[in-house]
């Protein structure tokens, strides 16, 4: 039964009760008197049931209204000639002007100088592409200050929506964070430069000491000559490796289409000596081209496959592979090996700079060439993880993104 037949017979009901126990009247009047009144009590019902919608449709409007006015998100609406046609509460907040100020007003108006192009550049490609558009712009309030946004535009069929939000505070942070960044590699790397000087003078006349006096003074001389000599060394490649984990963000090459397999054969070239004293079988898989930075790229095979390396098991042949597997954003390469391995409540550990879980007696090195490989990727926009088993081995995997469209393989 549809609605209108139902409304009828509830209609016809409460005619039926209407009239009770009236007198009968002719067929034909009584006929169209009970017509009439049914069609009454319809109409009665019907209003009734649109005062109803309209209470509702009242309520949702009102909801609506403080959820556009007072969203933490500043609303405008523009025409295709950047006009302002509407706004809400915040986004006139945002500008310090009242809101019949701004209306019919142009938005390029607020927009400041150094980034009218950029904003003129977004509106003509949300128009020509019908696509959204996210950037970040700068505004000028009615005070004159200047603030920084970020924008979402979304073109329509005869209009654009805007959303604007105030990135200033973000803006700032990230600004103070680059600058002390900054001064952080610029302390590293003159820290790093100026101590070479003094310590290659106190390495060079302490081992002058111990080529020309060794055997010549009481045993423990020559054993306190030895640990100089072997301090200073040691406090030199720090300093080394510092340096290089300094200039990792700051002084990369630019990133190309290399072949990775190329990459990682000169990783195996400048570890041939290693390679051949441990007798090491290194196998590896066809390998992608990536956009990366290439010699920092090798660093990081060289690194790994180093570290395998060194922490092999005794008396076992080192064997490591390298693969890669494609994600749907990126490639995710991994370096397995037969090593001594790890427990895994060590596995972020040893990606800290200077970290180490074993004593320099047992293996040598200053503890940095994880957290080399850890920054090189990062620079690259991918992570690095370990999994690994005590005693079994470790898989150290990392991520590069996918090669961009509009870079041609070789």
């Amino acid at each position: 039964m549809d609605k209108k037949e139902e409304l009828r017979l509830v209609a016809e009901e409460r005619l039926r009760e209407k009239i009770g126990n009236l007198r009968e009247l002719p067929e034909d009047v009584d006929s169209l008197i009970h017509e009439l009144e049914v069609h009454q009590i319809e109409l009665e019902m019907q209003n009734e049931e649109l005062r109803d919608s309209r209470r509702n449709l009242e309520e949702l409007n009102e909801r609506y209204y403080d959820l556009y006015n007072f969203a933490p998100v500043g609303y405008f609406t523009l025409d295709f000639s950047s006009i302002i046609t509407e706004i809400n509460t915040t986004g006139a907040d945002l500008l310090g002007f009242d809101k019949d100020r701004l209306i019919k007003n142009r938005f390029i108006w607020y927009v400041t100088p150094k980034y009218s192009e950029s904003f003129r550049y977004h509106v003509k490609q949300a128009l020509k592409t019908m696509e959204k558009q996210i950037f970040e712009t700068g505004l000028i309030q009615k005070n004159g200050i200047i603030f920084y946004a970020h924008v979402e535009m979304l073109p329509q069929l005869d209009q654009i929506k805007m959303a604007v939000v105030d990135i200033s505070e973000r803006k700032k942070l990230e600004e103070e964070l680059k600058r002390s960044n900054d001064e952080l590699q610029q302390f590293a790397y003159v820290a790093s430069h100026d101590l070479q000087e003094p310590l290659r003078t106190i390495a060079s006349f302490t081992q002058l000491l111990e080529r020309r006096y060794k055997e010549k003074l009481d045993p423990d001389a020559d054993e306190f000559i030895g640990y100089v000599v072997e301090a200073a060394k040691r406090l030199q490649q720090m300093i080394i490796d510092l340096l290089e984990y300094s200039r990792i963000m700051t002084r990369g090459d630019l990133f190309t289409e290399v072949n990775v397999n190329d990459v990682l054969n000169d990783a195996l070239f400048y570890l041939q000596g290693a390679i051949d004293d441990t007798c090491a079988e290194i196998t590896h898989d066809p390998l992608p081209n990536v956009v990366a930075d290439k010699n920092q790229l090798t660093k990081v095979f060289q690194n790994l496959i180093s570290n395998s390396i060194k922490f092999r098991k005794n008396d076992i042949t080192p064997k490591i592979h390298v693969s890669s597997k494609k994600e749907k954003n990126e490639y995710i390469f991994s370096v397995q090996d037969n090593g001594i391995g790890m427990e895994p409540q060590y596995a972020e550990r040893i990606f800290t700079i200077f970290q180490r879980l074993h004593t320099r007696e047992e293996y040598q090195g200053t503890g940095i060439g994880l957290s080399i490989v850890r920054r090189v990727i990062e620079r690259h926009r991918g992570h690095v993880w370990v999994e690994s088993e005590l005693g079994v081995g470790s898989t150290f995997y990392f991520t590069i993104p996918l090669l961009p469209p509009h870079i041609k393989k070789r």
